[in-house]
């Protein structure tokens, strides 16, 4: 473990704090069966829409995190840390533009609690 994985360790925290704070203050603006738009017209619960992206980020930041703990030497540590820094921060904007866009759409259909 070296320095450049405990901050791109630190920059995927902070990442997927912000995607669940996010979906946890959209999770209490919907009812429990709102079907909540996630790609084109496709639609999931409220349950799954909201846990499986922050989920799948945490797979893929696992294996970003194991492919940086098996990295051996400098130019792959320095380049494993760019790589997590700025899939960390891609990740989390692409989350919210999601979560702006869905409850947008849910607030036009009047599917969201005032």
């Amino acid at each position: 473990m070296n320095v450049l994985s405990i901050a791109a360790d630190t920059l995927w925290i902070i990442a997927l704090s912000i995607m669940a704070g996010a979906a946890r203050v959209a999770w209490r603006r919907m009812d429990a069966d709102v079907m909540v738009p996630m790609i084109g017209t496709w639609r999931l619960p409220r349950n799954l829409a909201l846990i499986i992206p922050v989920a799948a980020a945490f797979a893929f930041g696992m294996a970003l995190l194991w492919g940086h703990r098996h990295a051996a030497g400098l130019s792959y540590n320095v380049i494993f840390f760019g790589l997590r820094a700025t899939l960390a921060a891609i990740i989390a904007m692409l989350h919210l533009q999601w979560l702006k866009g869905a409850l947008a759409t849910l607030e036009s259909e009047g599917a969201l609690k005032s």
